[in-house]
């Protein structure tokens, strides 16, 4: 006890300690005055105070990550201020739009969440409820059990994810680079509307995607296998991710052995499930089932297929030659990749990263607008290390962004932004001249 009390008191007294206290009291004290005059339920107090509480732990994270960051850093108590401060305007802006209902709660995790609350665990891992996999399942399940209104639990687990996400991506941008990657992430248009607007999930997928890319180029394998495995147990998007996979281990990043982990990673995330009565077969088929489920070459996706007319095409011919293109590209990234290991640097790695999801999402068919949401994330990484990526950055932000909240760009012209910022994101570095950081 004397020692604990001696550490406790040293942080206390640290000027990182001092600051992250101050922090977490004023932000406690604002978050229960604004919640309690904007709370959704109109109930009593207990209510109120459960919401507020709610919506303070994903605050409470992005504090951690600013901490952290800045003693990974060294980085100055200004930084680390700014940092804080910033974290508490992301999540200011993210509550504007926390009573905002989109289509696809409504039509989805609103009765997803009723179903789920009136069940045992046992009955609910038994039924096939959603479209999501058991892992998020899982969130749902105790977000439903909460008592606050289902859309605030629902986006308190998004904004979770985005913390776990700023963490992500200032670990990938490297330790000089982190706080500007920090509030890139954290202010992101497409991170913030993805969980505060659309009620998504997709920062937590590319949150351990993003953590398994960074553990693996800091030479800690078994930790990036369990990343990555978590990333898939959350959605089948995770594999856009995956033809990386092949070069971090010729490059000795990944050894064979760290396919046990990733392995027991997968089976401890449906082990619940599993004991819950859900068989092996049903796990599965949230993946195979969504292969399958559209059959439309875009759905409102600035992809290759948004640049042609497809009115009368052949939606399964044409849905094959994307795949197959898709395929080639990965493949094609990935021999790249391992035919230069041992001399990639790391940011070349993250690099070829963003080159391999960006091409795999360009170019498969039955893509959504939100499926850009990974490559946004890696293209912003790579904006903060080196100047010559703002473009392509910019360039596809504003086309996701614009098919996720009707910016009047058509989707031709949106198509065509991604494929440009997809040209010059594979283009080889100018080696003088450029007056860019170096990468």
């Amino acid at each position: 006890m004397n020692r604990l009390d001696e550490r406790l008191r040293g942080f206390c007294l640290s000027p990182c300690g001092r600051d992250g206290l101050l922090y977490a009291a004023l932000s406690a004290v604002l978050f229960f005055v604004l919640l309690w005059r904007t709370s959704l339920l109109p109930a009593g107090m207990g209510s109120r105070l459960a919401e507020a509480a709610l919506f303070t732990l994903p605050l409470a994270a992005l504090a951690g990550v600013a901490l952290s960051v800045a003693a990974r850093g060294r980085h100055s108590r200004a930084a680390l201020l700014l940092m804080l401060a910033g974290a508490l305007f992301g999540m200011l802006a993210r509550l504007t739009f926390v009573r905002h209902v989109s289509p696809d709660f409504e039509n989805y995790l609103a009765g997803w969440m009723g179903e789920l609350s009136r069940l045992s665990f046992p009955e609910a891992m038994r039924r096939q409820i959603g479209e999501y996999n058991v892992l998020y399942q899982y969130l749902l399940f105790g977000a439903a059990r909460l008592p606050v209104p289902a859309l605030s639990a629902v986006k308190a687990v998004s904004f979770l994810g985005d913390a776990l996400l700023c963490g992500g991506m200032a670990r990938l941008a490297g330790s000089r680079r982190a706080p500007a990657a920090f509030f890139a992430s954290l202010l992101l248009p497409t991170v913030l509307l993805n969980g505060a607007m659309f009620a998504q999930c997709d920062s937590l997928y590319a949150a351990c995607a993003v953590w398994g890319l960074a553990l693996a180029l800091e030479g800690r394998p078994a930790r990036s296998a369990c990343c990555f495995a978590l990333s898939l147990a959350f959605k089948l998007q995770a594999l856009f991710l995956f033809p990386v996979l092949p070069v971090l281990w010729a490059d000795g990043k990944l050894r064979l052995r760290d396919i046990g982990a990733f392995a027991l990673t997968l089976l401890v995330c449906a082990l619940p499930a599993l004991l819950g009565g859900k068989s092996p077969a049903a796990i599965v088929s949230y993946y195979t089932g969504q292969t399958g489920l559209y059959t439309g070459l875009t759905y409102n996706a600035p992809t290759l297929f948004g640049l042609m007319e497809t009115g009368g095409l052949d939606v399964y011919a044409y849905g094959r030659f994307g795949v197959l293109l898709a395929l080639g590209a990965a493949a094609l990234a990935a021999a790249s990749g391992v035919g230069r290991a041992g001399k990639l640097p790391d940011a070349e790695t993250v690099r070829l990263s963003l080159v391999t999801v960006l091409c795999v999402v360009f170019l498969l068919p039955r893509m959504h607008e939100r499926y850009f949401y990974l490559a946004v994330c890696l293209a912003a990484v790579m904006a903060v290390r080196a100047r010559r990526f703002l473009v392509p950055f910019a360039l596809l932000e504003l086309a996701s962004l614009s098919r996720l909240w009707e910016m009047g760009i058509p989707l031709r012209a949106a198509s065509a932004m991604v494929f440009a910022a997809l040209v010059l994101t594979v283009l080889p570095e100018r080696r003088a001249g450029t007056g860019d950081n170096p990468v």
